[in-house]
């Protein structure tokens, strides 16, 4: 029976080890292992001859059954083990006991011990000294984590389910008694040299309770098999009804162990304190800006908080309704770990900034940016993507956190402001101030029921050649996908009717001496009497003088002054002849000096040959204008003719 039951043992052994070791590679929590101490003592429970319960303690015959004898024995073991793995661990177990009971009237015989009690003397027993059986044993054993081997590794579970299987040995002193055919009862006394040795096979389980990190509690039921009839003392007579023939006996112990462990990388720690991360962005008002969100990520973590061999993987997330955008990760390492990309010191934490750019899109707008903090344990390999953390390594989780205040606004496109109009003459320049992708304006007399100008570009534009009035100026933004801003009006823009002299008189050249009775000249005294005669209410009368510019600045400003002056004096003459009172006029006379815009309009649209290079060599002449046009009158005497004339002049306006 013995052979059978080791061959049991090693069967189920050759079962356990595949299998628990498939498991703690299947496994990818990181492993915990250490070396541990523990003590433990209870009960010992005799399965032998003269106390036969099978295999199950208490139990004898059918029934259920605790004697005094039963009782007295005792337990006590202590052990030196080491965790191997998520399911397998080692330990070596020392200890002593003792085994006491009774069947077909024998008793386990001792040495050396007391007077035998009156009940075992009025069973035959005569002149004998009775005490328990005492024995040493010392074994081997392999345990198994069956909790962590079907429900997944966690050094933190409450409760664990742990079988172990062992060998050892077993050292015991024990009396032998017999009977004759007759009934009668012999024993024979052993010292204690005549220890016996035997082999044993302990198997069993225990109830593992984890205090903390370093303590547990437990209670053990071992089962062992000796290979040895002697260890009950009993000896197999012709006639007797023993049926066990070698000696078994189990233990039901309470212990505590002590875990020697290095300290752990605590990730699970560090996701139950995630809270005490801060993140926040950078601007804290996240804004579109040409098409881009750009924006910081500040993260500060506290003091001895991040354990040095852990890593801690951040994806910022856009999540949105319909989908989320995920930004580019970031890692921090404890100081024991390599890569990464920042390193936090243990004691004194510290605050990273990782910035970052995306296209800017219009679910953005709802858009809550988020982050997940997922933790596992550095062993040599740095995971850049919470999918590959997934897929590789034990990791834990702190949970998703609001990193933004959960909407992102945009700069506003459809946004114009600061309108400004600028007239010059007969045109005008309307420019804003926006950043859309294009404008559209209206300029015009109304109100804007359609644009006078669309899909503009830049933020300024200029009408040109408008006619006299007062013109009303809106501007509008294309934001683009067929969303438009709102007309926003800027300052209106007045041209003003073009002034018209009512009479131009015409000098001699270098002169400033009226001849009225040149055709020109008596045109425009015709056209002063005309106005006078016509009794238009009139307040008085401007008076510009100007002169040919080929004498220079010096003296045509003097020239057309005096020029302006004589024109003055023909409009009083004709006043008198009107019977008009010159007080009841006001008069003012000034000289503009030499009008090269007029000599330049005049050559352009002449007829002159050449009219261009004239122009670009007098204009590109810098200060020695004057002296190319004296030139230029020697080759071209149209210049003298027909342009320069009609410069020397007075122009005369009503008030």
């Amino acid at each position: 029976m013995k052979k059978n039951l080791t061959k049991l043992m090693l069967v189920a052994l050759v079962a356990i080890l595949p299998l628990s070791i498939f498991a703690q590679k299947k496994q990818t929590k990181p492993v915990e292992r250490y070396f541990y101490i523990s003590a433990e003592g209870g009960l010992s429970v005799n399965h032998t001859d003269l106390a036969n319960y099978g295999g199950v303690a208490f139990y004898q015959d059918g029934n259920f059954v605790i004697d005094n004898y039963f009782l007295k024995n005792y337990d006590g073991k202590v052990s030196l083990g080491y965790q191997l793995g998520k399911v397998i661990g080692i330990n070596a177990k020392f200890g002593t006991a003792t085994l006491a009971g009774e069947k077909h009237g024998q008793y386990l015989q001792g040495v050396e011990g007391n007077p035998i009690p009156t009940e075992l003397a009025d069973k035959g027993f005569q002149d004998a000294k009775f005490e328990n059986t005492t024995f040493m044993e010392g074994n081997l054993n392999l345990t198994f984590n069956f909790t962590n081997l079907f429900f997944g590794y966690n050094p933190r579970r409450v409760f664990n389910f742990i079988p172990h299987v062992g060998v050892g040995g077993i050292g015991f002193v024990a009396g032998e008694v017999s009977k004759t055919d007759d009934g009668t009862v012999l024993y024979n006394a052993k010292t204690k040299a005549d220890r016996e040795w035997a082999l044993t096979v302990p198997v069993g389980a225990e109830i593992n309770f984890n205090i903390s990190r370093m303590l547990d509690f437990y209670i053990d039921y071992t089962y062992t098999w000796a290979g040895s009839d002697g260890l009950d003392q009993v000896k197999k007579a012709p006639n007797d009804d023993i049926e066990v023939i070698n000696d078994m006996y189990s233990s039901i112990n309470a212990g505590l162990r002590l875990k020697f462990n290095k300290r752990p990388c605590d990730i699970e720690g560090m996701a139950a304190r995630a809270n005490e991360i801060s993140m926040r962005t950078d601007p804290e008002q996240l804004e579109e800006k040409d098409g881009k969100v750009c924006f910081d990520v500040i993260f500060t973590i506290p003091g001895e908080y991040f354990e040095k061999e852990a890593v801690m993987n951040i994806t910022p997330t856009f999540t949105y309704n319909g989908g989320q955008l995920e930004l580019e990760p970031v890692t921090f390492v404890g100081e024991k770990a390599k890569g990464g990309d920042f390193t936090v010191n243990y004691k004194n934490g510290g605050e990273f900034t990782k910035h970052y750019c995306v296209d800017y899109i219009p679910e953005l707008e709802s858009a809550k940016l988020m982050g997940n903090p997922m933790f596992y344990v550095y062993n040599g390999t740095i995971y850049p993507t919470q999918e590959e953390i997934v897929k590789n390594t034990y990791f834990t989780q702190g949970g998703d956190r609001l990193i933004n205040q959960g909407v992102l606004v945009p700069v506003v496109k459809c946004e114009v402001s600061n309108i400004r109009t600028t007239v010059n003459e007969n045109t005008v320049t309307v420019s804003w101030n926006g950043n859309a992708e294009s404008y559209d304006v209206f300029f015009g007399l109304g109100t804007p029921d359609a644009a006078t100008v669309t899909g503009l570009k830049e933020t300024t534009y200029t009408f040109n050649d408008v006619e006299p009035g007062t013109y009303n100026v809106y501007v509008k933004a294309n934001c683009g996908n067929g969303l438009l801003g709102d007309w926003q009006q800027g300052n209106a823009a007045t041209i003003a009717a073009k002034r018209e002299p009512i009479a131009i008189f015409y000098f001699d050249y270098e002169s400033a001496n009226l001849k009225a009775n040149t055709k020109m000249n008596k045109a425009a005294v015709k056209a002063v009497a005309a106005k006078l005669a016509a009794g238009e209410p009139i307040t008085g009368f401007e008076i510009e003088g100007w002169a040919s510019p080929e004498n220079g600045d010096g003296n045509n400003n003097k020239l057309s002054a005096d020029r302006a002056d004589a024109v003055v004096k023909a409009i009083k003459e004709q006043l008198k002849k009107a019977k008009l009172n010159e007080k009841d006029f006001t008069f003012s006379a000034q000289g503009f000096g030499s009008d090269w815009n007029l000599f330049n309009e005049l050559v352009e649209n002449s007829n002159i040959k050449d009219k261009d290079q004239i122009l670009r060599v007098i204009n590109n002449a810098g200060s020695n204008k004057e002296k190319e046009i004296q030139n230029m009158k020697k080759v071209y005497p149209e210049l003298e003719k027909d342009i320069l004339p009609l410069i020397r002049r007075a122009e005369v306006y009503l008030k």
